[in-house]
């Protein structure tokens, strides 16, 4: 993807984006998109050459940088939740789809409206009691959800257009959430907290599991729960896909 390309498919992700506000472009090209007044991306049409600034979870940005040249830290926002995406054939319209779209649901996540925490620092730690019904809750509030027990009775599955993102399992002595993940995730994930572990029921190399645990918060179940629906969202065609569901 040329330089050009990098910065027409950032505007056009972003402007379709639900409540997204873009500012007047500055006399250096920097065009700032903001939701509920804060930024989620920065798309810089630059002499040196163009960029794409968008926020990114610190484990996601690890993972994105280990895999793409083109996307390094950002070096005037926080280097820990920001990166930069330059030109480079190894960076295309899907990638930067994709991390526009999450750059803005991260940050519309941490408005007060949506009645969550308004700083990522002060997320409410989840307990073994609590992990199933938040993610229960969260899945059915996503657009066009429907939930049954297709395969066994303690087995409560969340489908998008009848493919499947989350499953909740109904026992007492196994309180686990089961969503898919991108196979480079798996492994970070399960570095980073001691009560991820591979899937329980489907391909565990796109399945994990989750059970309440250090660092397992109400910000970290959302971000899987909905991380999952995504993945899903893209094996089914634009035209069949609910309304609204572009948004999350």
């Amino acid at each position: 993807m040329d330089a050009k390309s990098l910065i027409v498919a950032a505007h056009k992700s972003a402007q379709r984006l639900h409540d997204a506000v873009v500012e007047p472009a500055s006399a250096s090209g920097r065009q700032v998109y903001k939701v509920g007044g804060r930024i989620f991306a920065i798309v810089s049409a630059r002499p040196h050459g163009a960029t794409v600034t968008v926020k990114a979870d610190p484990v996601r940005g690890e993972i994105l940088r280990q895999q793409y040249a083109e996307i390094v830290p950002d070096d005037h926002l926080n280097r820990r939740h920001w990166i930069s995406i330059s030109a480079g054939d190894g960076v295309t319209e899907e990638l930067v789809d994709e991390e526009v779209r999450e750059s803005y649901r991260l940050v519309r996540s941490t408005l007060p409206s949506n009645g969550r925490a308004t700083d990522g620092s002060k997320q409410r730690r989840l307990t073994s009691r609590q992990v199933q019904p938040f993610a229960r809750r969260l899945a059915a509030s996503l657009p066009g959800v429907s939930h049954g027990r297709p395969f066994v009775e303690k087995l409560d599955v969340y489908k998008v257009r009848d493919k499947v993102f989350l499953i909740v399992t109904d026992d007492p002595n196994e309180r686990i959430i089961t969503v898919k993940v991108a196979p480079e995730q798996r492994d970070a994930l399960s570095d980073r907290f001691q009560s991820v572990s591979a899937g329980r029921y489907l391909d565990k190399d796109h399945w994990i599991s989750i059970s309440a645990g250090p660092g397992i918060t109400d910000g970290v179940v959302t971000d899987l729960v909905e991380g999952s629906y995504r993945l899903v969202l893209k094996t089914i065609r634009k035209a069949d896909r609910p309304d609204g569901s572009e948004a999350i």
